[in-house]
């Protein structure tokens, strides 16, 4: 047996506490009861409890918010096999990661608000393989390509101006790391998509697009920062104080170059997208300028599956609730009863 949410399974500590609850119920009404009436007049005015009866509606109550919680857990069991259509296109997300991508001309940050569409990219290129380079002064895989999402959701999650050594941007760099993590895959379509600020240390770019082009493999470029004034590159001092970073004395502006972007982009036959400091879908770009590579080269693979089972545990659960709402707590007396009046 499998579930899909095992952690729910921890609301079963609940029936515990029913238990302890119908308990101290109980003893309340017995303790509120004993406070108005004497014990004689108690026994012949209280209906009589059955004991079966709570028993039995205590029962029924643990057993229908068990088998609820069990539900939401999902169990599944019984093995079957999918066939799963893959599109195969292997697409490598090269991530800067430099000191000037904390600008805040885009906010929250130039970083974080990539991070923010890279998860929107992820939400559409399901069956696609994807991985992720973080670079600054130096290029470091941090996902191979995988089609585990959750793994690059984790891991993207953790990427921070830390995740590369060495400050600095060396674009060139970058795109050669992916091309030697990268495959030469015939069947399969290939993608570069370069997020930055377009800051390059002489890492000639132009050459290492140029490579890519030979191997067929496009660059898309996005391009993100104010491109007329910039913005200062905020730090932290060790007392949490806000500084600016400077450099001989003076505060560093960074501004988006989009020269080099444009040209890595035209160099290999893919599109440069200016998102500058306005909001921007890199899903929808994938959409409209990477789906469309996908077509022809499907693959199919046939995946093992669980079947579904919650719904057995949601209806016995509902069932076993319905039967203790039914159940009277005190037999119903039917019985003709008589008063008697003395002269």
């Amino acid at each position: 047996m499998h579930w899909d949410s095992p952690k729910l399974l921890l609301l079963l500590w609940l029936l515990p506490l029913i238990v302890a609850s119908l308990v101290y119920a109980r003893r309340k009404r017995q303790r509120a009861a004993a406070r108005f009436l004497d014990h004689p007049m108690l026994v012949r005015l209280q209906p009589t409890a059955e004991t079966w009866r709570g028993w039995m509606r205590a029962t029924l109550l643990l057993l229908g918010v068990g088998m609820l919680v069990a539900a939401a857990a999902r169990p599944r069991w019984g093995v079957y096999f999918q066939d799963v259509r893959s599109r195969g296109v292997d697409i490598f997300v090269l991530l800067d990661v430099s000191r000037s991508m904390t600008a805040q001309d885009v906010r929250p940050s130039r970083l974080e608000r990539a991070k923010s569409d890279i998860r929107d990219l992820l939400a559409r290129v399901k069956g696609d393989r994807v991985g992720l380079i973080a670079f600054a002064g130096a290029s470091v895989v941090t996902v191979p390509l995988t089609t585990d999402q959750g793994f690059f959701e984790m891991v993207l999650d953790d990427i921070d101006t830390d995740s590369a050594p060495r400050g600095g941007s060396l674009i060139g760099d970058a795109i050669r790391k992916a091309l030697d993590s990268m495959p030469v895959e015939h069947d399969r379509d290939q993608v570069l998509v370069l997020i930055t600020d377009g800051e390059d240390h002489d890492s000639f770019p132009d050459e290492a697009a140029a490579a890519a082009a030979e191997r067929g493999v496009k660059i898309f470029t996005l391009g993100l920062g104010d491109v007329a004034e910039g913005k200062r590159i905020p730090l932290r001092d060790e007392h949490g104080g806000l500084q600016f970073l400077q450099h001989e004395g003076q505060e560093v502006w960074s501004k988006l170059d989009e020269s080099v972007l444009k040209s890595v982009a035209l160099t290999t036959g893919g599109a440069y997208i200016p998102a500058r400091t306005s909001a921007y879908d890199l899903g929808q770009i994938y959409e409209d300028h990477l789906a469309a590579l996908a077509q022809g080269s499907a693959t199919t693979e046939r995946r093992r599956r669980y079947r579904e089972r919650f719904q057995w545990f949601l209806a016995f659960g509902l069932g076993c609730l319905l039967l203790e709402m039914t159940i009277p707590r005190y037999p119903r007396d039917n019985s003709p009863r008589t008063v008697s009046a003395e002269p």
